[in-house]
């Protein structure tokens, strides 16, 4: 849309380091068949060195929950993998607009932020700038048909079960995990090995490990357990 209007327009891509490869991908397609003046901000600290100190994101939606503002307790790596760097390139290219692709339907937090500041507002948390939210209201199937309808096309990653791209290990965000699992399962295994948490390819191994040894116990088929292995299973 402003494309069309200012095709010298800067973009500002926030490269957290733990994008989606499709959205990297993304990000090089349409630098060069839209020839963008594109501006690429860099994280102040890692993802995984935020993960380090300060533990993985808690989900948003729990803030709710205890009273607090999701704006106020937002997690430490949005503010060092995004919200400085997005500021600092503001500051540094003279910048005093921005116009996003924050859709309402996408989490509550931005619904909320929405609902209280309308599609544009002055935020001065980091100096003054001007935020514009144009397709704030618009639905997914919306999207969709203005992409046709434009010839524009879509960042792969939703063709793998995500509904909104972002940080690929962030777990602040409701269903995560089931998204993040069909969307990059070799990601999925690091996040939830480094939370500690068992997979169920895991749990299932060991289920097998502890029936082949209560059939090697029983002298029985393992095509064929008996009540008593199972039970031994058990």
């Amino acid at each position: 849309m402003t494309l069309a209007l200012k095709p010298d327009v800067k973009v500002i891509f926030n490269n957290t380091g733990v994008e989606y490869p499709e959205t990297y991908a993304y990000r090089d397609l349409l630098r060069k068949e839209w020839n963008l003046n594109l501006i690429e901000t860099k994280p102040i600290k890692s993802f995984w060195q935020c993960v380090k100190e300060y533990g993985f994101p808690l989900l948003r939606v729990l803030h709710y929950e205890t009273g607090k503002s999701p704006e106020t307790e937002k997690p430490k790596c949005c503010l060092f993998l995004k919200e400085i760097p997005m500021r600092q390139a503001c500051l540094r290219h003279s910048i005093e607009a921005v116009l996003t692709g924050l859709r309402c339907s996408e989490s509550r937090v931005r619904m909320f932020t929405i609902a209280q500041r309308g599609q544009f507002y002055l935020t001065t948390k980091w100096g003054y700038l001007w935020r514009y939210h144009p397709i704030a209201l618009w639905t997914h199937q919306q999207v969709r048909d203005y992409l046709k309808e434009h010839g524009i096309p879509p960042n792969q990653i939703y063709l793998k079960g995500k509904d909104r791209s972002g940080c690929m290990p962030c777990t602040g965000f409701l269903h995560w995990e089931e998204q993040l699992a069909k969307a990059n399962p070799k990601m999925y295994r690091i996040v939830q090995r480094m939370r500690k948490v068992p997979l169920l390819d895991d749990y299932l191994q060991e289920e097998d490990e502890r029936l082949r040894v209560a059939i090697r116990h029983f002298q029985r088929p393992v095509c064929d357990p008996s009540e008593e292995v199972l039970e031994a299973v058990e």
